[in-house]
């Protein structure tokens, strides 16, 4: 058949067949796809209607005939310079499909990195040979760049979709880079599941957008290759806002997303008179329920909430109906719990038949399904003592007076706790009239009546929004920053970090004790223009890894004076080509300080 082998594709089927009902009436598990699956394998072939529209790329839709004259003529390019193993890094979904069908067709391995970043690419150099992309990132080297195709598309072999190899990386719980290996054959018996899971939903023609990158496999998987499996055109841009998305036709649209856009909506929503899309996808991290619902009412469509891994692809969904409702398995997954409590997961989206072993604690709930309980490898020891991280944060985000929480432990012996909070309505109140110290013993003292003392922070931090990725996972390092203690008050107090590729975010507090105010000026403290270039150089070298100690070379302009006691945001940006860092310092929508630093060249 050329997709998979047709005995394991009749396999999963009927696995799909046997699979457990979902937990309502939408999420159809029960059957086989509802659209007839793209032959993927024989894209080169002349079946197919070549006018029918498989994308819309961000220069526009594109066909079947187009789609397969692009992919033939950088297959065959590629073919030209011997690549082996090619770094694929694209700003749009639609080339990133090409170039991955290409480099397979070249009999090229394809290698996703987590992010463009020159440092990300740059620590996986030993993996790859030659940089394919749609548009050069900054700071990279020259490579192959994708073209149109003109003309006839040569007849090929179909692809042998288990010998079609794809390398993505993935940080897990070290922050270190994981290489991780897949087959384009167990890609596309995921692909299989998801029609299964989300057919009946989505209708046949339904366009699939998202917000999320296609650089990790939920966004490989959710909004690339099902689509072009089952049909569904698929958008090619990447919505860094909600306002570029919200401005397309949603209409029975499938929106690939997660926690970290779905929790800042903001009030925003699908506009009026227009028709809602039919589901919202969401993974990389769990929904807060306030989120789930806010959400859902402002899109006018239902939540599916996805787990899993990048190692063993979807674990399991679930429809965001009620308040934490139970995990179901995905089509044609096995679950099963170790002697330890964990989850282990037997998947035809993994390599072989063993049951791969996850971290998660789980609790299978009644009837079917299971609950997950945080991860065992965040279970640290604290005075000789284990502390479940997991466990403590859900004890503090069960205070009326806390909105989210999240543990770290911080360095030095010896190992303490260090909590960063997010104020609820309430909170926000106490916290105003108690003042950060009174108010972190509140929380303390209520969590001492549930937990044994070593698992008491000892060191607090309040701030607006806990720091996230783009996929909405919370990293231990942007924790660890927020507790990171300024010499004799030298710096500012990190409230908050957003990050987005060369681009940094953060929210700084200037306290009224910091060294820097001393003198300037009695009477009317000021934060000095020195102090404000130097933060700038000494934070774009934590948060974007710039090997620079000092600006000697820069221009600045300060509009606006900046004062103790007040909170600004400090945005960084790393324009690699131009070889300078730019910041500026705001405060809501005034910009008080902005500038630029030249870079020395490496």
């Amino acid at each position: 058949m050329g997709i998979v082998d047709r005995v394991d594709l009749l396999s999963l089927q009927c696995r799909l067949v046997r699979g457990r009902k979902a937990p309502s009436p939408h999420a159809h598990a029960s059957g086989s796809p509802v659209n007839a699956m793209r032959d993927v394998s024989r894209l080169l072939d002349d079946k197919g209607n070549p006018e029918e529209i498989v994308a819309i790329a961000v220069d526009g839709p594109v066909d079947l005939a187009q789609f397969r004259r692009d992919v033939a003529a950088n297959a065959e390019a590629l073919a030209a310079q011997g690549c082996a193993r090619g770094l694929l890094v694209t700003e749009d979904t639609y080339w990133c499909a090409v170039g991955m069908l290409a480099l397979f067709q070249a009999g090229a391995e394809v290698v996703l990195p987590q992010n463009v970043t020159f440092g990300a690419c740059g620590a996986i150099r030993r993996h790859w040979d030659l940089l394919v992309y749609d548009r050069l990132p900054p700071g990279h080297n020259p490579g192959f760049a994708l073209r149109k195709g003109t003309g006839s598309v040569p007849v090929r072999p179909s692809l042998d979709a288990k010998r079609c190899r794809l390398t993505l990386f993935t940080s897990g719980s070290t922050g270190t880079a994981k290489r991780v290996e897949k087959t384009f054959a167990t890609m596309l018996r995921e692909a299989l599941a998801i029609e299964t899971l989300l057919g009946k939903t989505v209708p046949p023609r339904g366009h699939v957008l998202g917000t999320v990158t296609h650089q990790h496999l939920f966004g490989l998987s959710y909004k690339l290759i099902w689509p072009l499996c089952s049909g569904r055109p698929f958008g090619g841009r990447v919505h860094v806002l909600w306002e570029s998305l919200l401005a397309e036709d949603l209409g029975g649209a499938a929106i690939i997303t997660g926690p970290a856009h779905l929790a800042r909506l903001n009030g925003l929503g699908v506009h009026a008179g227009r028709r809602p899309p039919s589901c919202i996808l969401s993974a990389g991290a769990a929904l807060p329920d306030t989120a789930a619902v806010v959400a859902q009412a402002s899109l006018g469509a239902r939540i599916c909430e996805i787990y899993g891994s990048t190692e063993t692809g979807t674990i399991a969904a679930r429809w965001r109906d009620r308040p934490n409702p139970p995990w179901q398995a995905a089509p044609g997954v096995t679950l099963a719990t170790a002697a330890d409590g964990t989850l282990t997961v037997t998947s035809p989206f993994l390599p072989d038949d063993e049951p791969h072993a996850t971290s998660d604690a789980v609790e299978m709930a009644e009837g079917s399904g299971f609950y997950l309980k945080g991860r065992t490898d965040r279970i640290v020891k604290i005075e000789g003592k284990r502390v479940s991280l997991p466990e403590v944060e859900a004890a503090l985000a069960s205070f009326h007076q806390v909105a989210a929480a999240a543990l770290v432990t911080l360095p030095g012996e010896p190992a303490t706790l260090g909590a960063v909070i997010v104020p609820s309505e309430s909170g926000t109140a106490d916290l105003a009239k108690l003042g950060a110290f009174r108010f972190g013993r509140l929380l303390r003292q209520a969590l001492a009546t549930r937990h044994d003392a070593a698992a008491m922070p000892r060191r607090w931090r309040f701030i607006d929004v806990l720091p996230a990725d783009a996929m909405g996972k919370i990293r231990r390092e942007d924790l660890l920053a927020i507790f990171a203690s300024p010499q004799s008050c030298r710096t500012p107090e990190l409230r908050a970090i957003r990050r987005r590729g060369d681009t940094v975010e953060l929210d700084l507090f200037n306290r009224p004790d910091m060294i820097q105010l001393d003198g300037h000026f009695p009477g009317l403290p000021i934060v000095p223009g020195v102090a404000q270039i130097d933060w700038a150089v000494k934070l774009a070298a934590r948060h974007l890894s710039l090997p620079i100690a000092a600006a000697t070379d820069y221009q600045v302009k300060f509009q606006r004076l900046t004062l103790p006691n007040t909170l600004v945001t400090l945005k960084l940006t790393h324009d690699a080509d131009r070889g300078r860092l730019s910041f500026s310092y705001q405060s809501g929508d005034e910009i008080l300080t902005a500038g630029i630093i030249r870079l020395a060249a490496a």
